[in-house]
């Protein structure tokens, strides 16, 4: 057998002038309240971190300067930079060394390709005359051959 239960909806409360709070509202507002709170004390946070580093680096460089006059690091300094002048110095002649390794290397490829030249057109002139020389020569053999029946021993086989 099945059981029916009615209930009879109760008339709405007249409506109240006032603030009326439940819980739904008082669980939104905390939670805004909160997260702000959260959100502050994040941001507090970070800048009281950024606040120590750029404290940090004030103590740091102030270090560094105490120790720079304390230490004689001007000294140092002075000899770097004596040491930076002999430095370009020998830059500066190492650089001409190479400049006149260069010319001189240029001189000797010149003079090489002159002697060359100079070897070839000797060689064609000699070449010329070695031609004048066979072409008399053969001019010679000939007329003996004719004139004078003289036998040439690498004319005849």
């Amino acid at each position: 057998m099945k059981t029916f239960l009615g209930v009879e909806p109760t008339s709405n409360p007249s409506p109240s002038k006032g603030v009326v709070i439940t819980m739904e509202g008082t669980s939104l507002a905390i939670s805004i309240i909160v997260g702000a709170l959260a959100i502050l004390a994040v941001a507090a946070k970070a800048i009281t971190k950024f606040n120590q580093i750029a404290e940090q680096i004030r103590d740091l460089n102030q270090l560094i300067e105490n120790h720079r006059k304390e230490e004689g690091h001007e000294k140092l300094l002075l000899q770097v930079r004596v040491l930076q002048k002999d430095c370009a110095s020998l830059d500066k002649r190492f650089d001409i060394h190479a400049q006149d390794y260069v010319n001189y290397k240029d001189a000797n490829l010149l003079a090489i390709h002159g002697c060359e030249e100079q070897i070839d057109h000797k060689w064609q002139r000699a070449e010329e005359e070695f031609a004048k020389d066979r072409a008399e020569i053969k001019d010679l053999r000939w007329f003996l051959v004719k004139k004078l029946d003289f036998r040439i021993r690498d004319d005849y086989p």
